[in-house]
């Protein structure tokens, strides 16, 4: 990928905006924590789901990525960030992807959360996913790789049958009336389906656990009720 903009925040958090052709350009972001250090990329450039609180949203959607250009951005970041080492052997890395954390790896955790809604790019997505987690490529932990969903249910169900990692949903509100207009894809696949999705995913998932996803919007969403 063609760097666009590299910048580095106080905390050491870093982000990389990415030229993927023909205008359109991606995010990737790097997060430093004392005891992990997370990637969140892209899937698509634009993104079509329109949630009503979302800048990539507002901006439309253009295309797909590429698997290339999805693993691509993992890529990159460990080149940035010299996290290219030599494990040692397959058994090594192995050992190292299924460390709850490890001194070995800069980049611990990657998290499909940047642009687009992952799950409308399941192909690309699924084929860069067997490439993170691959011993042979990049060895992380499926506990540690996490894709994020507004709740395309019934990618959710292939993405369990066919790469089962960990599950992130963008909840964002309490009931189908008010989901409706912040996920607009709520009202194809409003909330009771969407559980019920969730706790059929449990049964092959990594984790014994799902992370929803809630932005307090100011006198919106975060009332007591």
């Amino acid at each position: 990928p063609t760097v666009l903009r590299d910048s580095t925040a106080a905390d050491g958090t870093r982000k990389w905006l990415l030229d993927v052709g023909n205008g359109n350009a991606v995010e990737c972001v790097f997060i430093p924590e004392e005891n992990r250090g997370t990637l969140c990329i892209s899937t698509q450039a634009g993104c079509a789901l329109e949630c009503a609180f979302c800048s990539t949203g507002r901006q439309g959607f253009s295309r797909n990525l590429t698997t290339g250009e999805i693993i691509g951005q993992l890529w990159w970041a460990k080149k940035a960030l010299g996290d290219f080492r030599d494990a040692g052997s397959r058994e090594t890395g192995r050992r190292i992807a299924e460390a709850d954390f490890s001194p070995d790896r800069i980049i611990s955790n990657v998290v499909l959360m940047g642009m687009g809604e992952p799950l409308v790019n399941f192909e690309s997505v699924v084929a860069a996913l067997h490439l993170m987690l691959d011993d042979n490529a990049y060895g992380l932990s499926r506990r540690r790789v996490t894709v994020s969903t507004s709740g395309i249910l019934p990618a959710m169900d292939r993405l369990r049958d066919e790469c089962p990692v960990a599950l992130a949903v963008s909840l964002h509100a309490p009931n189908d009336a008010l989901r409706d207009r912040l996920v607009p894809i709520n009202r194809k696949y409003p909330l009771a389906e969407l559980m019920a999705t969730c706790r059929h995913y449990l049964d092959k998932a990594p984790r014994d656990f799902i992370t929803f996803e809630y932005v307090m919007l100011d006198g919106v969403n975060d009332s007591e009720e």
